[in-house]
């Protein structure tokens, strides 16, 4: 009798661009993503930054309305995206786009993320803080932010509650609560009872941020961001844009030094 074999465990690279994989019997992913990876690789782009990475180790089967889809997602780096959004119960609101560091700054991060999303928080956790301390705080660089909630309800909700902080001035406090926050996705770590309860560390009004966070105020402005990124073509989180670059993944801090740099003529 021949023994079974233990089949040894896929080991992932961070910061892979996994292609969509549709189901046999499912139409096909679009094709229209520039920075869609093939064959276990990443297409490099004219002023695009993309790492190249080994395969995936997780396929994982993404549940969203209206069809079921199969994409591959490595364990750090970066999400991919396939498919849509559901509904939103949030009215039209006029939402303030949530900025970090001085408006008149010479260059600027666009940052395109889910509250969900593992390899955001580590870029929150661990590469923010350096691009604060070495160019935000000192006048160089501003970071814009752009809801990219794709993973759940529990994104969609963890991003209308950021802002109804930002209404009170703590949008940039809450983002920091929601990365060091995170605890599996769509298993209620951000459901709204959660979201709330994380008010009063930052000394929210609890009457108005409730009532927010309740009536979903800024859910499609949520959802305006997810449909200009799809616009664009990105498929991943997170995902950042500095001049005419894109930066795909939580790349270490001298990725985006050096483009910083360029920008501000200092290489």
């Amino acid at each position: 009798m021949s023994k079974r074999r233990r089949a040894a465990p896929d080991r992932a690279a961070p910061n892979r661009v996994a292609p969509d994989r549709a189901a046999p019997d499912r139409a096909a992913p679009d094709r229209a993503a520039p920075d869609r990876a093939a064959d276990g690789g990443s297409r490099r782009k004219r002023g695009q930054v993309v790492a190249r990475t080994t395969p995936a180790s997780i396929v994982r089967k993404l549940v969203l309305p209206g069809f079921v889809v199969v994409a591959l997602v490595a364990v750090a780096g970066i999400f991919v995206l396939s498919g849509g959004l559901g509904g939103s119960s949030g009215s039209a609101v006029s939402a303030v786009r949530p900025i970090l560091g001085d408006a008149a700054a010479p260059v600027v991060i666009h940052e395109y993320g889910d509250f969900q999303c593992p390899s955001c928080g580590s870029f929150a956790r661990s590469v923010e803080p350096q691009l604060r301390a070495a160019y935000i705080d000192t006048g160089k660089v501003r970071l814009v932010w752009h809801d990219f909630a794709w993973i759940g309800a529990e994104s969609r909700d963890a991003a209308n509650a950021a802002r109804c902080a930002g209404d009170q001035g703590r949008f940039w406090e809450f983002h920091d609560l929601l990365y060091s926050s995170q605890n599996g996705e769509n298993q209620g770590a951000f459901s709204r009872a959660r979201l709330k309860a994380m008010g009063p560390a930052l000394a929210l009004d609890a009457v108005r941020f409730d009532a927010c966070v309740d009536a979903g105020t800024y859910s499609s402005a949520v959802e305006a961001d997810f449909a200009d990124v799809r616009s664009k073509g990105f498929n991943g989180t997170p995902t950042f844009v500095i001049g005419n670059q894109r930066i795909v993944g939580a790349q270490p801090f001298e990725v985006f030094a050096n483009i910083i740099d360029a920008q501000l003529g200092l290489r």
